[in-house]
Parts: C-alpha cells; sequence; structure tokens
C-alpha cells in the first residue's frame, strides 16, 4: 500500500509547535525541580538511622515506582479534589504529578552516588572534626554528583518524554497541540513525524552533553 508524504502544508503551523514546545518545556522544568529536590530529601531520609523515616521514604519511591505515572496525574487531578476539596489547575496538576512521579527515580539515582563512595572518607572526614552534614555536603555529594551525572539526565530526558502524558489533562504540550492540529490538517503521520523529530532536537544535545562531561571527569581523574 502506497503512501504520499507531504509536509508542506505543516509550516504555516509552525506556531502551533512553538507553543507547544514551550509548554513541554515549561513542565518539563518545573517538574524537574520538584523532583531533584523531594529526590534528594528522600534519598537522605533512605539513609537515616532512624527506621520510620527509612520506611516511609521507602514506601513513597515504591509506591510512585510501581503505579502509572499516567494513573498518577489522573489520580491528582481528579481524585485529590474530591478528597481534599482542593482543585489545581491542570497544568499545576500535571507538572506537580511529574514531578511527584521523577522524584522517586531521582531519589534512586541519589541514594545510588551517595553509597557509591567509600565510607572511608566519610570517617576520614568526621576524623578532621566535621559534621554527618558537612562531610555529606564537601566530601561525599562532589564526588557523588560525577557519578550521577548520566543516570540523572537519562531520567531528564525521560520526564521530558513523559510530558507527553500532560495531553489527557488537556494541557497544551506538544502532544496535545498535535493532536488538535490533526482536527485541521488530517496528516498523522506527518505530525507525529515532526512531534518526534521536535523532542529529538531538543533532547538529543542534552545527551550529547551529558556524555562529553563524563568523558572529561573519566580523563581528570586519571
Amino acid at each position: 500500500m502506497g503512501y504520499t508524504w507531504n509536509f508542506s502544508g505543516l509550516w504555516k503551523y509552525r506556531e502551533v509547535f512553538a507553543r507547544g514546545t514551550l509548554m513541554t518545556a515549561y513542565l518539563t522544568c518545573i517538574a524537574l525541580v520538584i523532583g531533584v529536590v523531594l529526590g534528594m530529601v528522600l534519598a537522605l531520609m533512605r539513609g537515616s538511622r532512624f527506621a520510620p523515616i527509612r520506611y516511609l521514604a521507602a514506601a513513597y519511591i515504591e509506591l510512585f515506582r510501581t503505579t502509572p505515572a499516567l494513573v498518577q496525574l489522573v489520580w491528582i487531578y481528579y481524585s485529590l479534589p474530591i478528597l481534599t476539596g482542593i482543585q489545581l489547575p491542570n497544568v499545576a496538576s500535571a507538572a506537580i504529578g511529574l514531578g511527584l512521579h521523577s522524584a522517586a527515580y531521582f531519589a534512586e539515582i541519589f541514594r545510588a552516588g551517595i553509597q557509591s563512595i567509600e565510607q572511608g572518607q566519610t570517617y576520614a572526614a568526621r576524623s578532621l572534626g566535621m559534621s554527618h552534614w558537612q562531610s555529606m555536603r564537601r566530601i561525599v555529594l562532589p564526588q557523588a554528583l560525577q557519578r550521577m551525572v548520566p543516570p540523572l539526565i537519562n531520567e531528564f530526558v525521560n520526564l521530558a518524554k513523559l510530558t507527553t502524558l500532560a495531553s489527557v489533562l488537556a494541557v497544551y504540550e506538544l502532544m496535545q497541540q498535535a493532536n488538535n492540529l490533526m482536527l485541521t490538517v488530517p496528516r498523522p503521520l506527518e505530525i507525529y513525524t515532526v512531534l518526534a523529530l521536535l523532542f529529538f532536537a531538543i533532547l538529543f544535545p542534552i545527551t550529547l552533553l551529558s556524555q562529553a562531561l563524563e568523558r572529561r571527569w573519566i580523563r581528570t581523574k586519571f
């Protein structure tokens, strides 16, 4: 079965794709801030000496890692108002939901990075009079960060792609803009191809930057 590709009619809708790209970037940035901050808190809670704090963090992480992100977004937008009486706008619900979801994965990245640093360095810092938080901030985290960059970038890329789920809440990111455009321009293959190329153009340079940083740190290490 033959198919004639035709992208010529899409150029005049470039502003539609631009608006979708901006909304995708906005959602990604807000969710990234929530995910990184909360993820670091959860990682530190997982390393706490107090069992209830460890179990609470572990429960959160496992809950959000083992349930679909789409279900979480729908639950926050539709179920949370029933339970609390608080109705969040669709954009806020999407950003918060994605942030809470990604926090579980960021937490595990942070925890693995921190645990990869030899305990002897922490003991040496404590013997010099540093507190636990001082040794963490000055000794452990700077080294762990180098090891965490590749998985952190990978999670950032996954988070950016997950923003397409916000379309179920009628958030006008790239996927929703593409779906609406198909009502006017019945060329779904071309529209989705442009959508894929836009994501590639945005995210591929970020993965290249991650690889460059990793190679640079390997060279400086040796």
